[in-house]
């Protein structure tokens, strides 16, 4: 049973050798009575181990319970592996402290962008000072319903009482003087917002802040070129996987246990997993002879 526990232990706390952008600080009380920094910001953080670039990718804003998406485009640029980048949005109508300096400023912004679409202005998001919900989408498109899902979603944060969150729970609510963090500096990541986020003191984040290290994230194992797995979270029953090669793949799923509650051979991108309860969950998929494992959390 040990080594069972220790192998779980290792997929779980790792992942393929990828750029691994998450949504690591988010901060809506900016200019408001008291507030800590003038504006409202996004903070991002790269916990792979590869460059990721943010060409074609926006960030999203949501009120708590609002279908009406926000969309700020981000420019073609990289985040380099345990690096932040710092996304200013709109300022309240109290100024208090600038932000450090923005790697991308929302409301001023003369960026490169794909398709020779160089907008020189940006409106600046206006995000709640308390509860909202936020998306790394890797599309321009507005999302149009209270919960997004589908391979577009890159990482998810509803914070507060936001009807739409990874996991269990929102993160906590936030305020003028009080931040959503992702723990270790951004490295954990359950898929649980309430779990990964902790309301802290802003302490904003930007390229030129020292690098993290999310260590371990490499895996010994083979990677799998053009997978993903989607949704994640899970709430229908239904799986998706798709790969470069979508050929013949095996695919097996461990419990918290180490304990094996599903194993099958496919050439369908669709898996049935209506058999399993709500919790997290290790999936290996086998194709061609390489592997790679993943995260898995059921709802």
């Amino acid at each position: 049973m040990k080594k069972i526990y220790s192998l779980l232990f290792i997929a779980l706390t790792t992942a393929s050798v990828s750029g691994q952008v998450v949504i690591s600080q988010v901060y809506g009380g900016g200019g408001n009575a008291n507030a800590t920094f003038s504006n409202d910001f996004i903070e991002l953080y790269n916990r792979g181990t590869v460059a990721q670039s943010l060409n074609g990718w926006s960030v999203q804003y949501a009120s708590a319970t609002g279908t009406s998406w926000a969309v700020t485009q981000l420019p073609n640029v990289s985040i380099q592996p345990g690096k932040y980048y710092l996304i200013q949005q709109a300022a309240g109508t109290t100024p208090s402290t600038a932000l450090p300096t923005p790697d991308l400023d929302a409301v001023t912004c003369a960026c490169s962008y794909s398709g020779g679409a160089t907008p020189t202005v940006q409106p600046g998001t206006a995000m709640a000072a308390s509860n909202g919900k936020i998306i790394l989408v890797n599309t321009i498109t507005a999302q149009t319903v209270i919960a997004p899902t589908g391979p577009q979603i890159i990482d998810k944060v509803g914070y507060g009482t936001a009807n739409d969150f990874e996991g269990t729970a929102g993160a906590p609510a936030i305020s003028a003087t009080l931040a959503a963090f992702r723990k270790a500096n951004g490295c954990t990541d359950t898929n649980d917002n309430a779990a990964d986020f902790a309301a802290l003191t802003p302490a904003p984040r930007n390229s030129a802040s020292a690098a993290g290290t999310c260590a371990p994230l490499a895996v010994s194992q083979n990677s799998i070129s053009g997978l993903r797995i989607y949704p994640n979270p899970v709430s229908n029953g239904t799986l998706f996987i798709e790969t470069a090669a979508n050929a013949e793949k095996t695919v097996t799923v461990y419990d918290v246990l180490g304990k094996k509650v599903l194993n099958t051979k496919t050439i369908d991108t669709a898996i049935n997993i209506s058999s399993l309860h709500t919790g997290v969950y290790i999936v290996n998929i086998t194709e061609e002879g390489k592997t790679a494992s993943r995260k898995l959390v059921i709802r």
